[in-house]
């Protein structure tokens, strides 16, 4: 009979153990709720960081331009390569390498038109020149002024490609950091949670290129008188590089 009381006490015991085990488990599961931690594809949240870089531009294009009229063909082209070879000549005394240096000639026929017999064959060279240092484009500007062109000698003020991808890389570190904060931010006041990203779009813009001179620019055309140098000064001031990142999130 003792045997058997002691059979009933362990049976007992072990169906209180676990009841006890099966009501922390559910519990657990009720305070959790690990269905609601599943991802599902349709549950998203798509964010866009965005940055804003500013940098003095470490690269100086200009573009001057000189046109040849003559009612020959091959005066006019010869005018135009003459006028190729003294500018180029004078750059590389400058200290211009030759890759620096860029050169194109193109040109056409006037067609005549009602109250116009005019046939003149008309050419222009297109000088191209890329520099790395303001105090260099400095005094190149002043030798083109005097050169008579027939546009603006302002240079363009623009990143080189080692600083665009340093600045790239800044703008890239921030607008990622922007997303993630846009991310908790919307998670915080909507009450999800933020899971694994799903996926991420990244992509740079820059900003328009800058005026570098302090005042107007200067433009002369081929029948003005050449000054012998020019007060105007560079003003590189700063360009922009603006940078975004799409990134999704699942949420849960």
């Amino acid at each position: 009979m003792a045997n058997t009381g002691n059979r009933i006490n362990l049976s007992v015991d072990l169906r209180v153990i676990i009841g006890v085990l099966l009501a922390i488990i559910v519990a657990m599961l009720i305070m959790w709720m690990p269905w609601q931690n599943a991802e599902n594809d349709n549950e998203t949240i798509t964010v866009t960081g965005e940055a804003l870089v500013k940098a003095e531009p470490d690269q100086y294009i200009f573009y001057p331009s000189y046109q040849f009229t003559n009612v020959d063909k091959t005066a006019a082209i010869n005018a135009a390569n003459a006028k190729s070879q003294d500018l180029t000549t004078k750059l590389k005394e400058l200290g211009i390498a030759d890759n620096k240096i860029k050169t194109d000639i193109n040109g056409y026929k006037n067609q005549p038109f009602e109250g116009n017999t005019n046939q003149d064959y008309i050419y222009s060279l297109q000088l191209t020149v890329t520099l790395e240092s303001r105090d260099k484009a400095q005094t190149i500007q002043d030798y083109l002024v005097t050169t008579g062109p027939e546009n603006n000698v302002t240079p363009q003020g623009s990143f080189s490609e080692t600083k665009q991808n340093e600045l790239e890389s800044q703008a890239r570190d921030e607008a990622t950091k922007d997303a993630r904060a846009k991310a908790d931010q919307s998670a915080n006041n909507l009450g999800f949670k933020l899971g694994r990203v799903k996926a991420v779009e990244d992509g740079a813009g820059f900003g328009n290129p800058v005026p570098l001179l302090e005042g107007r620019g200067i433009a002369l055309d081929s029948t003005a008188q050449k000054p012998e140098s020019t007060n105007v000064n560079i003003m590189p001031g700063e360009n922009e590089l603006r940078y975004s990142v799409t990134v999704t999130y699942y949420v849960r």
